[in-house]
């Protein structure tokens, strides 16, 4: 008799459940960011003083992103998912429960940490208890989580911008954490790993260390630009066509989440074997430099450069996707697969504290398609490493 957990149904909805649980961990930063004068007002400090705050978001994972995949690999995912849904919905509590600057700060470090068990746990998940031939595709859609969360933060935080009452939108995190938790344990109680392809003699499924690094460069570098891209692209769009983006910005948070939704769901399509996702990485890279160019071109229109902007969102749901749909490749072994996604996810998080410093050394176009093309680049270098190393191959690759 076929368990409902091993219908493709099932396994779609556990996409989509788990997406929603990384995206939910990363939109209290979408949350916070347009709330910042509010919550300054609040606690009569200067906006900087907020502003300044959400580093500590990022300091968890970028200080040790590894560390929650290993304590993944030693916990289980269903332990490790209770966990973190419980650390950020402490660390929303703290944050709008204790006055202050530094609760403040405490709580989205507490939600940061949360949101490193979020990055770590779901690869795990998805090569523990998917069929090997939906894990990349999974893994594709599932990496664009991050921006479509991100803006989901923005619109989420909208009802909640005037009146003084902004602790509320972090109520309503902790309520739709909450609704995470209570779906996702219904779905994860159905799962039973299912069996392992053979290794091949000799090798015992150690992951190889160029091959992780190989693969952390080649998702990390255009993690940078869409960082870079997100940071510069508000101000620069105004200076350059004089406008402002302000009154459009739910707007363009709204495109955002549908673009990388679609682009995640047409490479999850494409994904399916190691070289057909170095191949869309390449071919999104040459699309992404194509983007930038448009966006940042000043003799282009604000339209244009509109166009310019979700094109590159759409090339960097590519990149995403056909990048960790390669983890797979150099996971390894069962006890070793949290460790590797979070080593990768280490150098994600470090390319995001370098990025500003990068972006903010300049204010030429030039400068900026210079870093975009230089990474892109060195990122398709990157994932032409990342091969399989003795490991079974996939039976579509056999004749390749």
């Amino acid at each position: 008799m076929t368990r409902a957990a091993d219908t493709i149904w099932f396994q779609v909805g556990l996409i989509l459940v788990i997406y929603l649980y990384a995206a939910a961990s990363m939109s209290i930063l979408g949350i916070v960011v347009p709330l910042i004068g509010p919550i300054a007002a609040s606690e009569h400090v200067s906006p900087g003083a907020i502003g300044s705050g959400l580093s500590f978001f990022a300091v968890p994972a970028a200080m040790a992103s590894f560390l929650f995949g290993m304590v993944v690999d030693r916990i289980g995912v269903r332990r490790a998912f209770v966990l973190s849904i419980a650390i950020t919905i402490a660390g929303d509590a703290v944050a709008v429960g204790m006055p202050g600057v530094w609760p403040f700060r405490l709580g989205l470090m507490l939600c940061g940490a949360g949101f490193a068990f979020a990055t770590s746990s779901p690869p795990v998940l998805f090569m523990t208890y998917l069929p090997e031939e939906r894990r990349a595709k999974a893994l594709a859609f599932w990496s664009t989580f991050s921006p479509a969360g991100y803006s989901g933060g923005l619109l989420l935080a909208i009802p909640f911008l005037h009146g003084g009452n902004w602790g509320e939108a972090f109520l309503t995190h902790i309520a739709l954490m909450f609704v995470v938790l209570a779906v996702g344990m219904a779905m994860l109680r159905e799962l039973a790993p299912v069996a392992q392809s053979q290794l091949r003699p000799g090798l015992h499924g150690r992951p190889s260390a160029l091959l992780v690094a190989a693969l952390g460069i080649a998702v990390a570098l255009p993690n940078g630009i869409a960082y870079g891209t997100s940071l510069i692209a508000p101000g620069y769009l105004a200076r350059v066509h004089h406008v402002s983006l302000a009154a459009s910005s739910a707007d363009v948070a709204l495109i955002k989440i549908i673009v990388m939704l679609i682009g995640g769901f047409i490479v999850s399509l494409c994904a399916g074997t190691p070289r057909r996702s170095r191949i869309m990485f390449i071919a999104m890279a040459i699309v992404g430099i194509a983007a930038q160019i448009v966006l940042l071109q000043p003799t282009s229109t604000i339209v244009t450069a509109s166009l310019g902007l979700f094109l590159w969102t759409f090339a960097y749901s590519g990149l995403s996707g056909a990048g960790m749909s390669l983890l797979p490749v150099v996971a390894g072994e069962d006890r070793n697969r949290g460790a590797v996604a979070g080593m990768v996810g280490q150098f994600i998080s470090v390319s995001s504290v370098l990025v500003p410093y990068v972006y903010f050394s300049t204010t030429l176009w030039t400068s900026y398609l210079l870093f975009a093309a230089l990474a892109l680049t060195g990122g398709s270098i990157a994932v032409m490493v990342v091969r399989r190393n003795g490991r079974s191959v996939h039976p579509r690759e056999a004749t390749i």
